[in-house]
């Protein structure tokens, strides 16, 4: 059994730097080879796998994807990582850091289920003294809440584990180009695993943990997230499921979603304690009503 573990990295070289070094308190980590794609023609990321020192325990196979956009740095990860032939293929992000057993359970939880794919956790650090509200908010992390084993639709790529030859029949594209500079490539990754009978399973005991910046606390980057997030769910299910009943079913949930932001937000008036989930369904809101129209939203941080 051979692992690889493939990580995309933007503009992160201390926080891969500081990835890499963790990998080396993994448990299970037998054989395993790491691949690095930078996405930033700069190559920063490259640069520090150069520099590793020499008694690393994993070999590193590091380039560049210069065009931009994180599809493509997916999509040649993959096909890297694909040349080693593997048994499985591990995601992690630049910005997390896993637990001591993450991979050991994420290995787990395949053998007992035999599951196609397997995904964990990531939960998030926050900066001393944040509020506890914010600090609950979903919109940080990732994390389903559900049981160890449980079967399920994973949606975000950065804590999953998948057999080599489930994902290699995709080849050489992956993860959609539509939301290279989006977000929401995973979901479509997922979604259409899932459509062709693709078994997955949760491990709640594979925790990464994700530091979260002061950038990142600000309200104009949560309305940000809360809109592209939206955005592209409509947008992989409108390439996904295509057809005008299901249009006609997406659009009657939004129109939906906007009645029940519009009461919130006039009930808001009067009760402070609902402005901040009125604000929220206003902007989850526009960001499905602009899929509708055609409009596609731009991530705009690092991968």
């Amino acid at each position: 059994m051979k692992t690889v573990l493939c990580v995309c990295t933007y503009r992160r070289p201390e926080g891969l730097r500081q990835l890499l070094e963790s990998l080396t308190t993994l448990s299970a980590t037998e054989g395993m080879e790491v691949v690095v794609v930078d996405n930033h023609a700069d190559g920063e990321g490259a640069a520090v796998c150069a520099q590793m020192p020499s008694d690393y325990p994993f070999k590193i196979h590091a380039s560049v994807e210069p065009q931009a956009g994180i599809s493509p740095a997916r999509n040649k990860v993959v096909n890297t990582a694909l040349t080693l032939e593997p048994t499985f293929l591990a995601f992690l992000d630049d910005d997390e850091r896993p637990s001591t057993d993450w991979l050991s359970e994420l290995l787990r939880v395949q053998k007992s289920t035999n599951a196609d794919v397997v995904g964990g956790p990531t939960l998030s650090e926050f900066p001393p003294d944040v509020d506890e509200s914010i600090k609950q908010n979903p919109y940080f992390g990732a994390d389903l809440n559900i049981a160890d084993m449980a079967a399920c639709q994973l949606q975000a790529a950065g804590n999953f584990l998948i057999k080599a030859d489930v994902i290699a029949p995709m080849a050489p594209t992956f993860f959609h180009p539509a939301f290279a500079q989006s977000g929401g490539e995973d979901l479509a990754f997922f979604t259409q695993l899932a459509k062709q009978g693709a078994s997955m399973h949760w491990a709640a005991n594979a925790v990464v943990h994700e530091a979260v910046p002061e950038s990142r606390l600000t309200q104009s980057w949560m309305k940000s997230r809360v809109v592209n997030i939206a955005n592209s769910r409509v947008r992989v299910m409108q390439m996904l499921e295509p057809g005008v009943l299901p249009a006609v079913v997406r659009g009657i949930k939004t129109v939906a979603l906007g009645t029940v932001a519009s009461i919130q937000t006039v009930c808001a008036l009067v009760v402070p304690d609902m402005r901040e989930p009125a604000r929220m369904l206003r902007w989850k809101f526009w960001g499905k009503l602009s899929a509708h129209l055609r409009i596609a939203t731009t991530r705009g941080e690092g991968h």
